[in-house]
């Protein structure tokens, strides 16, 4: 008899295991951990306009949080734009930032994302919503 529990013990155990591992790999791949280091502004919306900056920044800005991105695997970081922006642009948006500067690997993975937010009043070439435009 005392088997059998211990049996039963270690199948429950077993399954405890499972269904936290499983989980741990389902959620893995998206944006991983954001920290805020800046002010806190409202959302802009799920859908907002914003910039992903990837040249040396001369206006006016604010540095609102960092995104870490968390993948289990390196086949998941963005390794282009357009997934990079689909992983990190409803962060971005939610936290009222009005661009990212991304940071690349040395294999070219975007891993991570500074989120920042112009001041209007202090930027030149800042435009609508104080995004940053480029002239020309």
């Amino acid at each position: 008899m005392g088997a059998k529990l211990d049996f039963e013990l270690m199948k429950r155990r077993l399954l405890a295991l499972l269904v936290f591992f499983s989980g741990g790999v389902l959620a893995c791949g998206g944006v991983g951990e954001y920290k805020k280091t800046g002010g806190t502004y409202a959302g802009r919306g799920p859908a907002c306009d914003y910039r992903v900056l990837r040249n040396r920044i001369v206006e006016p800005y604010e540095e609102l949080g960092v995104i870490d991105i968390d993948a289990f695997s390196m086949k998941q970081l963005p390794d282009d734009e357009e997934r990079f922006r689909k992983l990190v642009g409803p962060l971005v948006c939610a936290k009222g930032g009005h661009a990212v500067i991304p940071t690349l690997d040395i294999y070219g993975h975007w891993t991570h994302g500074t989120i920042i937010r112009f001041n209007p009043s202090e930027c030149d070439r800042c435009q609508t919503e104080g995004i940053m435009r480029e002239e020309g």
